[in-house]
């Protein structure tokens, strides 16, 4: 973009003097008839005001235009000062409520309001030949002592990227200027696409530190039910709660849940200032997903809506505008559903939380209990550390490896999919974990045939998903080696 500045200076060329109520402007030197081969190397300022001296600026382009007009900053309006030189920007008329690039107006702006052209074609008999019968875009500047300046905009200049054909409005005398691109831009164009990033800055070295979220709210018609995503405070980790039922979230899909949040920007902005039916036919009357979240102690909403061409229509927060995003940084939420985002794996206790584990399988029980005592010589005032014994129905067993590697083999089984199924008959296995914690409640997984090779887990009474059955005859084996104090064989 060319800078304001650029465009105010007036070389030596020949200047165009305002006079009267009018500008009386170099656009209307020479007479029509066959094309001027007048060329000069040096530049022409086209007309010579001030910045402050605009009142607005009205384009129309293929795309439908704008108008740019100033706006008192809000240090302007809580200072009340009167003086506008350092006090105003330049916004797009009727966008006033939503984040738009303010730089970009005052850039179009500046260079639209005082041209300076670089080539005098002169006086030519066919405007259409060069784009400016139909112009690509028409420019109206209005000053604030009633004056204005019109002109249109027509083909681009060959050999110069950037510089277009140009006439003042009812002159055929055409000149070569450079313009900025965002002339040729809809109002919409001005609206910010980065809806927002989370990312902070560290102050000392500079660095970017994440985001903490603290809750993640999915709902919508992708939906079953509205799913939950909180921090435990029993243990620090993200849990995804979900028809009355705690499930521990998937790492890799958490990661990519939480990326896709903490950046969003969008690739186009499709409309602004929505109404009713607008936003019905965007499909964002009724959301097919929303995710509400808090991170750094604020919170944001996003809802999503219908595709086009493998992007999809959002809305953020309050902000009055439907923005279009590939799918690919929206699927993360927009398309996500409870077992993708849920841990695979059937039950994932820490070692050290478990106290003992009661088993049952073909007819046989199995109690494997695990006392402990602090390690006076390791404990700190931060950390406690304990040294652990194991027996199972009164047999001891080796703390490590015997029992550490069976209770590795028992919380590595992940499931391979989902199913709806109910459990049927008897369960092939029953691992019941109880923890040093008296007001933790112990939680079972049971293992019941589902057929093809299959075996369907059950925790606390809800079915998680399918593993294999060779997993589950494996842990079986394992916990009668187990029990005897064998040593197992690391499975996973």
């Amino acid at each position: 973009m060319k800078s304001t500045t650029k465009n105010l200076i007036a070389v030596a060329a020949v200047l165009v003097v305002l006079g009267g109520a009018l500008a009386v402007l170099k656009l209307t030197d020479g007479k029509d008839g066959g094309s001027s081969s007048a060329v000069s190397d040096e530049s022409i300022s086209l007309i010579s005001r001030q910045v402050e001296d605009v009142a607005s600026m009205k384009v129309s382009n293929g795309k439908g235009g704008f108008t740019i007009v100033p706006k008192l900053t809000e240090e302007a309006v809580s200072s009340g000062a009167s003086s506008e030189t350092e006090k105003v920007s330049y916004v797009v008329q009727g966008l006033e409520d939503l984040p738009l690039y303010t730089s970009m107006a005052e850039s179009v702006l500046g260079n639209g309001f005082s041209l300076v052209a670089t080539k005098n074609v002169g006086a030519v008999e066919d405007l259409d030949e060069y784009g400016l019968k139909t112009p690509k875009a028409s420019v109206q500047v209005n000053f604030r002592d009633g004056t204005t300046f019109a002109y249109s905009i027509g083909n681009e200049s060959p050999g110069s990227s950037g510089s277009y054909y140009m006439c003042g409005k009812g002159s055929k005398n055409v000149y070569v200027v450079s313009v900025d691109e965002g002339i040729f831009s809809d109002a919409k164009d001005f609206v910010q696409k980065e809806i927002f990033s989370l990312n902070d800055s560290g102050s000392a070295q500079g660095t970017t530190a994440a985001p903490e979220f603290a809750k993640i709210a999915l709902s919508g018609k992708n939906f079953a039910s509205p799913l939950t995503i909180a921090k435990n405070s029993s243990d620090g980790q993200m849990y995804l709660s979900a028809g009355g039922q705690k499930y521990r979230t998937d790492d890799t899909a958490y990661s990519a849940l939480v990326s896709a949040l903490t950046t969003v920007t969008a690739d186009e902005v499709a409309a602004v200032h929505v109404g009713a039916d607008q936003l019905k036919s965007f499909g964002l009357d009724q959301p097919a997903a929303q995710v509400e979240f808090t991170a750094d102690k604020k919170t944001h909403r996003i809802r999503a809506g219908g595709t086009k061409d493998g992007s999809r229509y959002v809305m953020a927060d309050d902000v009055d505008a439907v923005f279009l995003l590939k799918e690919d940084s929206v699927k993360a939420w927009a398309s996500v559903n409870l077992y993708g985002l849920r841990s695979k794996y059937v039950y994932l206790p820490n070692v050290a939380d478990v106290s003992g584990i009661d088993a049952t399988a073909g007819g046989k029980a199995y109690r494997f209990e695990k006392p402990r005592v602090k390690n006076e010589k390791q404990s700190t005032e931060d950390k406690t550390a304990y040294d652990y014994t194991v027996t199972c129905n009164g047999v001891k067993v080796t703390y490590d490896p015997n029992f550490v590697k069976y209770y590795q083999n028992l919380i590595q089984v992940q499931t391979l999919e989902d199913s709806a199924e109910k459990p049927k008959g008897e369960a092939l296995l029953t691992l019941t974990y109880r923890f040093y914690d008296s007001k933790r409640a112990p939680v079972t997984a049971s293992f019941y045939n589902a057929g093809n090779r299959r075996c369907l887990a059950v925790v606390n009474g809800a079915a998680v998903g399918l593993v294999t059955e060779k997993n589950v005859q494996q842990m079986i084996a394992d916990t009668e080696t187990a029990s005897k104090n064998g040593t197992v064989q690391t499975a996973f």
